[in-house]
């Protein structure tokens, strides 16, 4: 091999070795490395909520849903008038998880797991309803928890949302369900093409007693 490839391939070898070398000081005194900010949130309650007369455990099937904050505080749902909407947040607050009451812990209680972004989500708290419907609409006792600071252990955060306090639905207000605005205008698609449908059909059923009564005459 002449002695001008063999000097050009020491040079590429030693190019390669001061990259390892510069990866190793940079990994060496902590230069920031991509992380996955996404982490499993294990979420219960030990002691039964209570519906709203104070005393009975909510029903297997009553609605929890597991919110998650940037801040501390916790922030209301969307209300139109006097009516709340059950599937909503407001301010920095979104919705983690919903999962309904399945006395998995006992009476009354749930444990289940979902996730959330870290980067965004340093609190969570749960809203929970005193129904079992499928849709949360009408008159419906509900409650919230206190808000959690979220900690994370090996990619893990684990709270207790009942620790230190029974949980209980005392709040009693009417709830509307305001669909998308995708799907509400699916929906007048839809009742616009049945309405047409209708319309057409009775159009030509006119026209066809029309036809036989002057076939009679």
């Amino acid at each position: 091999m002449p002695a001008g490839e063999k000097g050009d391939m020491r040079g590429s070898f030693h190019n390669v070795k001061r990259l390892w070398a510069a990866l190793v000081v940079a990994v060496a005194m902590g230069a920031p490395v991509a992380q996955a900010a996404i982490v499993d949130l294990d979420a219960y309650v030990l002691q039964p909520i209570l519906g709203g007369d104070g005393m009975t455990p909510l029903a297997d099937g009553s609605w929890v849903f597991i919110i998650g904050s940037t801040d501390s505080v916790l922030d209301p749902m969307q209300q139109f008038g006097p009516y709340y909407d059950a599937y909503t947040t407001t301010g920095d607050d979104v919705i983690l998880g919903i999962v309904q009451i399945d006395s998995s812990l006992g009476p009354g209680t749930f444990a289940t797991t979902v996730q959330y972004d870290s980067a965004t989500i340093n609190y969570a708290y749960i809203r929970f309803f005193d129904t079992t419907s499928n849709l949360i609409a009408g008159p419906v006792y509900w409650g919230t928890s206190s808000v959690f600071a979220l900690g994370v252990t090996l990619g893990v955060s684990t709270v207790q949302f009942d620790e230190n306090n029974q949980l209980v639905a005392t709040n009693f207000n009417t709830f509307i369900v305001i669909p998308e605005p995708g799907t509400a205008n699916l929906l007048l698609l839809v009742g616009g093409m049945i309405w047409a449908m209708r319309s057409s059909m009775g159009r030509r059923k006119k026209k066809k007693d029309a036809e036989a009564d002057q076939g009679d005459e």
